[in-house]
Parts: structure tokens; C-alpha cells; sequence
């Protein structure tokens, strides 16, 4: 059936004519991994136009269901046929052999499935063809390619990596992700530990490691922090050890 669509739309372009232009056009394809979207294809200038081919062209992680492909409104009793192509691209061919002709509008939509890894790419219409009766006079138009986008996002939203600050002995740790768990570590010790509320107590000079997690988030980034053997003892956080931190602490004993 192919091969007699082909051999249709090569008699149909060895006639010479003329015809306005069509353009065909994709919009943006947003999806998250593994989940299904679809090519929009749609069609312009072309209520003159009979029958169609294009090549579809999808980057690497993106599968196709070309036999799961439904046609558009722009379409007025056309038949659609699927072959795929030695180069892994799809050629698609919509025609009538009633010469209906096609309106302006959504074409064709042909379903996806994306990969498990996040990217932004490029998908692409090439080998645009269109061919046109009129007046007993067949004359197949040639079109730019389509190029259109396709962004790949993870399905797991993921926690906002913390912030650490160092006073009066411990680590207070914040994310703009709400309810998170701060789960921690310190060297040289090697101790760990997770905090609900965002509090971790020092008794000496360590470095801290911190990332944020919820359930149903992807784990933050980690947020270190060294705590200089200096500001232990630093009890008013003022980057330096003086009088003023006993002070502060006899403040802090008292309630002050």
C-alpha cells in the first residue's frame, strides 16, 4: 500500500504547476520521563492541497506509537499510512483518493513516550511534500521543514539544596522545601544523624554536611559548613572569641 501511495504522490510531482504553499508546524513537547505526550502536527495554506508525506525525526530517549496516530480536523477523509524508514526515521503519508482536500488547522497527532533521562532537544518534519489538484492538474508542492522542541523533565520534584549558619555552639539549618528532614553529617568524627527542626549541636571544630529530604522528593544537594576551631566558644556569633562571649553566656545561663 505504500509503495502505490509513493508511486501517487511521484506521478503527482513529475506534473508540472502551480499551487500556493503549505507549511506544516509542531508545537512544543513538554513531558515528564516516561511519560506519554504527543507531536502535534499542524497545517497551514493548505485547502488546496490532496495528499501529504512527511519524515518524522525524534531524538534519542524519545520513542513513537506511529500505529496509535489520529488524525486532526484539518483532514477531510484522508487515509493515513506509517512506514518506517531504513534510516529509523517515519514516514508519513496522508492522501484521498477522492482528491478531498485538506483545511487549514491540526493535522495529525501522533503519540510518544519519553525516555528515563532528562534532556532538551530537537524533534524534526522533514521532506515536506504536498500535492495539489486543480483543474485537472496535478502539481506536488515542496515545503520547509519543521523543527520543533522537546523537553524531557524529571518526574520527582527535587528538595532545595539547605542553608547552614553557625551560632552559640550549633548548626541552624533552613530550605525554601517545606517539612523536610535534614540529614547530616560531621567530620572528623563521622557521626550522622538527621534533625526535624533544623538544629545541630557542636561541642568542638567540625565540618558539617547537610541535604534535605521529604518523601516523594528527590534528595537535595549537599550544604557543608566548617565551623572554625576559633568560633567554638564564640558564643555571641561575632566571628571572634572575646570578653563579650562570656558575657553573652552568663546572658544565655540566666535566660537573658
Amino acid at each position: 500500500m505504500i509503495h502505490r501511495i509513493l508511486h501517487i504522490l511521484i506521478a503527482l510531482a513529475a506534473i508540472a504547476g502551480s499551487a500556493s504553499a503549505q507549511s506544516l508546524s509542531v508545537q512544543p513537547i513538554e513531558a515528564q520521563t516516561g511519560e506519554q505526550a504527543e507531536v502535534v502536527v499542524s497545517l497551514t495554506g493548505g485547502a488546496s492541497a490532496t495528499a501529504l508525506q512527511f519524515n518524522l525525526k525524534l531524538p534519542e530517549g524519545v520513542s513513537v506509537n506511529a500505529n496509535g496516530a489520529t488524525l486532526g480536523t484539518a483532514t477531510n477523509g484522508h487515509t493515513l499510512s506509517v512506514e518506517t524508514l531504513d534510516s529509523g526515521d517515519l514516514l508519513f503519508v496522508l492522501y484521498s483518493m477522492d482528491l478531498n482536500t485538506f483545511t487549514n488547522g491540526e493535522l495529525l497527532r501522533i503519540p510518544v513516550t519519553a525516555g528515563n533521562s532528562t534532556t532538551t532537544a530537537t524533534g524534526q518534519l522533514s521532506t515536506v511534500r504536498t500535492a495539489t489538484v486543480s483543474d485537472e492538474e496535478a502539481v506536488s508542492v515542496p515545503c520547509e521543514d519543521a523543527t520543533f522542541s522537546i523537553s524531557i523533565t524529571s518526574g520527582v520534584q527535587k528538595c532545595a539544596t539547605p542553608v547552614l549558619s553557625y551560632m552559640n555552639g550549633r548548626v541552624t539549618c533552613t530550605c525554601t522545601t517545606e517539612d523536610v528532614t535534614y540529614v547530616y553529617s560531621i567530620n572528623p568524627t563521622a557521626s550522622t544523624g538527621a534533625s526535624a527542626n533544623g538544629i545541630i549541636n557542636l561541642a568542638t571544630s567540625y565540618t558539617v554536611s547537610v541535604h534535605a529530604v521529604r518523601e516523594g522528593y528527590e534528595d537535595s544537594d549537599t550544604a557543608t559548613l566548617v565551623v572554625n576551631q576559633s568560633q567554638v566558644g564564640d558564643v555571641n556569633g561575632d566571628g571572634i572569641v572575646t570578653i563579650a562571649d562570656v558575657t553573652a553566656l552568663v546572658n544565655i545561663i540566666l535566660g537573658k
